[in-house]
């Protein structure tokens, strides 16, 4: 009874739009109280605490903080010039330009409404200038911000790895070759549309065009050189590797560019505590949820039931892909980690498949529903930033989905591709 209990109300919770943190506690709490020894206070808030109390969580406000800096320092007109001069001279011009501008992009956010909000405007006013239609220009903004968090650095990653025990420096060098992977196909959905509406391209730049962009582009293509070669040389951890970004990005704000004073800083913080505590109470309350689950020893008869009815693992990633794809459509994603990892992760380890892997898949999961109505935040954010509505913009998305749908597949059965990487580097067996 118990375990049904508890899974009805906290569906029952979300229907009638209970904050998720607010929904995991009360039914963490109702459930404690079921299965006897009645409600204890002391355990609660032990278990929350502890769950924020983490070394490795201390990475989320920081790569919160770099991003939001990153965005005020105006390095998107920068960053959207040299993907232009790179790529923009292919069939589909600026659409190619799009992709490129957030695979660059992506090393300097953790998360796609980041990636959306900073070069979003940029890029369909570039695009619907240069005669491309307005829903497509949306769309491909959309799909590409989904690279922000595969790419590394990602906030959804840390806070995977956090909960499941997992590294996080083997979990961001996994992503790299699953979002090259989603950027080609990506591109080529936007070679596609080009033959078909025969969209404008580029010229070719010249040698000149092309050292002009790139020197302007050198001091925010560093960020990622020095996260990348700072974690992997040993010089910091990837919490450390945070507070390093956040510096580069103030030296960048206040002294590069000077586009941040102290009256913009502070409007930052706030911004950046606001966002954190967000998730900080999220994460918090998932802490205890999982505790209480596993105390129920609801991942164990999950475990049970579904190992007797599926024993390839192959078929059980299939599963749990369209499981999580349905969790997506209701759950904002770090919501959907910190309820779903506590009770998957015992059935992805017993049926031998890698976490890193594991974390990578269902990350892009997760990338695939912010796209998606009813709750997919991109798909919002987008829809008001290109003054398009949420219908249309859902319709244009259907290529791009299916694209991500395709990598996925891909990723999901060729582990090679996220755990090749983390193996080179020595990260995991």
């Amino acid at each position: 009874m118990a375990p049904s209990f508890f899974l009805l109300v906290l569906i029952a919770l979300f229907l009638v739009s209970i904050p998720v943190a607010f929904a995991l506690g009360i039914t963490s709490t109702l459930l404690m109280a079921i299965t006897g020894g009645g409600i204890r206070f002391g355990v609660i808030i032990q278990r929350m605490v502890g769950g924020v109390n983490t070394f490795t969580l201390l990475a989320v406000p920081m790569f919160l903080l770099a991003g939001k800096l990153m965005n005020a320092t105006g390095i998107t007109d920068r960053l959207f010039n040299f993907a232009k001069v790179l790529v923009g001279w292919l069939p589909g011009g600026l659409g190619q330009v799009n992709v490129m501008a957030s695979v660059v992009f992506a090393g300097k956010t953790a998360t796609a409404v980041s990636d959306i909000s900073a070069l979003g405007a940029v890029q369909i006013r570039a695009m619907t200038n240069a005669g491309f239609d307005r829903p497509f220009s949306c769309a491909v903004s959309a799909a590409s911000s989904t690279l922000g968090p595969v790419f590394p650095p990602s906030l959804p990653m840390i806070v995977y790895g956090s909960i499941a025990g997992v590294s996080i420096g083997a979990l961001f060098i996994a992503g790299i070759l699953p979002a090259v992977l989603m950027a080609l196909l990506m591109m080529i959905v936007v070679f596609i549309y080009s033959l078909v509406r025969k969209y404008p391209r580029e010229k070719f730049p010249t040698p000149k065009e092309l050292g002009r962009s790139f020197v302007k582009a050198i001091p925010p293509l560093l960020a990622p050189v020095i996260l990348f070669s700072g974690i992997y040389g040993g010089l910091f951890t990837p919490t450390e590797a945070a507070v390093v970004l956040v510096f580069y990005a103030l030296f960048l704000g206040m002294v590069v560019y000077r586009t941040i004073n102290l009256k913009g800083l502070w409007g930052i913080l706030v911004e950046t505590a606001i966002d954190a505590a967000s998730i900080g109470i999220i994460v918090a309350a998932a802490t205890l949820f999982g505790d209480v689950v596993i105390r129920t020893l609801i991942p164990q008869h999950l475990v049970e039931v579904i190992s007797g009815a599926i024993t390839n693992p192959l078929v059980l990633l299939l599963v749990v892909n369209l499981m999580m794809l349905v969790l997506g459509l209701f759950l904002e994603t770090i919501a959907a980690i910190t309820i779903t990892v506590p009770l998957l992760m015992p059935l992805i380890l017993a049926a031998g498949i890698d976490p890193v892997h594991f974390g990578v898949i269902l990350v892009l999961n997760l990338m695939i529903s912010v796209l998606t109505p009813p709750f997919g935040i991109v798909l919002f954010v987008c829809s008001y930033i290109g003054k398009i509505s949420v219908s249309r913009l859902s319709v244009a998305l259907l290529p791009w989905i299916l694209a991500l749908f395709v990598a996925l597949m891909i990723i999901t059965y060729v582990p090679q591709i996220s755990l090749f990487l983390p193996r080179l580097a020595g990260l995991i067996n």
